[in-house]
């Protein structure tokens, strides 16, 4: 058996390249990297992490100052922008510590939200940008609303009044990059 040090997909002996990534097959894949948990969300990380990217929980044995007091201790970084802050600067939401700059970007499991609208196709035409420029999307609320409101079509009328925007979510580390995709589309209705 031969497998794919990219994607993991196993294939024949006879096979030379993965048909998905397109990169040449090994004989044998390397042993997983070490992983700690994280005691707050319970999310696998890096042995060697000072912060969890999923919760924002402060690993570090040694003191940091925050950024925005640098008098005061951080407790704590930012999902979105990953800036140390302290217990006043920071804002735990659904898990997660936010900034005051970041504090309205919904996040959920690792996954921020950069655009949401009540149009399917104009949803649909941000992912493929985002997509296109390498960055990973989840798209959420996509199935069609006409099950839940009987009668009506799904359009952004019907998403609007029954507050079912299509949300596309893109992992939090690549926030900003996809920030500046969508600005360059769609300046207006972005989750900053």
């Amino acid at each position: 058996m031969q497998f794919c040090p990219n994607c993991k997909t196993e294939y024949t002996d006879e096979a030379d390249l993965c048909a998905e990534c397109g990169i040449p097959l090994v004989d044998k894949l390397p042993e997983p990297e070490p992983m700690d948990v994280c005691d707050e969300c319970g999310v696998d990380i890096g042995l060697d992490s000072d912060f969890c990217p999923f919760c924002g929980t402060l690993f570090a044995e040694d003191q940091y100052s925050c950024t925005k007091h640098p008098i005061a201790v951080a407790t704590g970084v930012c999902v979105i922008c990953q800036e140390l802050y302290c217990n006043d600067c920071l804002t735990k939401k659904n898990g997660n510590y936010l900034c005051a700059d970041h504090k309205e970007v919904e996040v959920s499991e690792g996954w921020a939200v950069i655009f949401k609208t009540g149009d399917y196709i104009e949803a649909e035409i941000v992912r493929g940008k985002l997509e296109n420029a390498g960055i990973s999307t989840n798209p959420r609320n996509v199935g069609n609303i006409a099950t839940l409101a009987d009668g009506f079509i799904d359009n952004s009328l019907g998403r609007t009044i029954f507050k079912y925007p299509v949300k596309i979510f893109v992992p939090t580390e690549q926030y900003f990059e996809a920030l500046s995709v969508v600005l360059e589309y769609h300046p207006g209705d972005v989750q900053e």
